[in-house]
């Protein structure tokens, strides 16, 4: 079930001195999650010109699109038609694959949650004692020292993104992503079993109408993963992940509210022509596909749907127009694969691109990883890797960053000062190295230390030297 909060419908298409540094000291919900369906992220482009100067968009058209982590894509290769070989490559069709629609919307996400809304999870959820606002987010739960569940949900304008985790079971200051829960004894439930257990919640999200799929058991555990559809479309990335134990309650849980707003309509590629897009951006990173065999030997791609997938824009979530593909792993166990459809021209790296990539850094992203139904090949940030600064707050010297970053990576705040200006950066980390995790992004803050108040100096990101907006 989908909210269009578009004021018209469009036609649907068918089939980002002196340092001081503190830890961060808060997170709040995730949106973004990937896990259940043995996913693989892979939305870099590559690009002769890293600003994709060489491929203007027509006159008339929309503007380009930025999308942190991807380079505006060089026109095909001359004299090689699309589906043609152009060197070693990571996917190949087995058949012929759709055309798809002519052009697609983008959407974003996030709206003002509002208190009953949030009381109607809490029950669903099983929480008492009512739901609270509390800096910029509903609360339910928790008050009980390390007992008692609790949900957190972002809101305002931009909220929608909730977390829950069970404190009876969990501690509630554990690693937030689902891979982190406990494995007690006991017998899972079974597939449908665990579905009929995420009903209520399903409910209340508005999501009953989502696609389920219960992935494999850990220990006594089972993970849910609903996948909505937006405007009638699939969607990729744009989840809701349960954990389910042997006595059916949910120990986690974190996903969003499936309420999108309509932005700029995009001319998109075909398939076919798209799936050359991904193996160039394979081929610029050195690799030939996730789950590929040997060096020439190409991952078969069964078929194709046509769908969003969930990137980000600025350090913005952001559903884009793009193929979802069904890729056969040598090994054993179908995985998807996603790569935005938009023609490259109407493509550009964004300044403050957050750097993710489509693999666990030091891992061959060849061979497979988990098995089908347990999460994500992607990771956080990476080592050295700094995030996109969202906004800031100011309380005397002490600065408020907001960013969104991964569950698996750990950030560290740092500011460079002058007498008109405070250069701010997020530095990320992973907390394990050589790790397969769950791609989720959180909306995080993260507090830094000044030597004197802020005053009337601006926050710039040093990453680009842009203007933060203050909140």
């Amino acid at each position: 079930m989908s909210t269009d909060q578009s004021p018209q419908k469009e036609d649907r298409p068918t089939p980002r001195s002196r340092r001081r540094q503190l830890a961060v000291v808060s997170v709040a919900a995730a949106v973004l999650v990937a896990g259940g369906g043995g996913a693989y992220w892979a939305s870099t482009a590559s690009s002769d010109n890293a600003d994709g100067s060489d491929s203007a968009a027509p006159a008339g058209s929309p503007p380009k699109l930025a999308l942190d982590g991807t380079a505006a894509s060089a026109h095909d290769d001359e004299g090689i038609a699309p589906g043609e070989p152009m060197g070693p490559r990571g996917y190949r069709a087995d058949g012929e694959l759709p055309g798809g629609p002519d052009s697609a919307a983008v959407r974003r996400t996030g709206h003002e949650v509002h208190k009953d809304q949030v009381t109607k999870l809490a029950e669903a959820l099983e929480i008492k004692g009512g739901v609270e606002a509390d800096d910029g987010r509903w609360r339910a739960g928790g008050k009980q020292q390390g007992k008692g569940p609790r949900l957190t949900v972002d809101r305002g304008e931009d909220g929608g993104a909730w977390t829950y985790q069970n404190g009876d079971t969990v501690p509630l200051d554990a690693d937030a992503s689902p891979e982190a829960d406990p494995a007690p004894d006991g017998k899972p439930l079974s597939p449908k079993e665990a579905e009929e257990a995420v009903k209520p919640a399903l409910r209340a999200l508005g999501l009953q109408d989502a696609g389920l799929k219960a992935g494999s058991p850990v220990g006594g555990t089972r993970t849910v993963t609903a996948s909505p559809k937006v405007d009638g479309l699939p969607t990729h990335g744009w989840d809701s992940t349960f954990v389910v134990d042997d006595d059916g309650a949910v120990t986690r849980a974190q996903g969003s509210w499936n309420t999108t707003r309509k932005g700029e309509t995009y001319p998109v590629m075909s398939a076919t022509a798209t799936l050359d897009q991904l193996n160039k951006a394979s081929q610029s990173r050195g690799g030939h596909g996730a789950g590929a065999g040997k060096k020439d030997e190409p991952t078969a791609v069964g078929d194709a749907t046509f769908g969003l997938s969930l990137e980000r824009s600025h350090g913005e979530p952001l559903l884009v127009p793009a193929w979802i593909y069904e890729v056969k792993r040598p090994g054993g166990g179908d995985m998807e694969v996603t790569h935005p459809a938009l023609d490259p021209k109407y493509l550009k790296p964004a300044k403050t691109s957050s750097g993710h990539q489509p693999s666990q850094p030091g891992k061959d992203p060849s061979k497979p990883g988990k098995d089908e139904g347990e999460g994500d090949l992607g990771t956080g940030a990476g080592k050295g890797s700094a995030q996109a600064v969202e906004s800031y707050s100011a309380d005397g010297r002490t600065l408020k960053l907001r960013f969104w970053g991964g569950v698996c990576d750990t950030y560290k705040a740092t500011a460079d000062e002058s007498a008109s200006s405070v250069k701010v950066k997020i530095d990320a980390k992973p907390k394990k190295k050589d790790r397969v995790c769950v791609k989720i992004a959180k909306r995080q803050t993260a507090e830094v230390e000044l030597d004197k108040k802020l005053g009337d100096r601006k926050v710039v990101d040093a990453r680009d030297g842009e203007k933060l907006p203050r909140k």
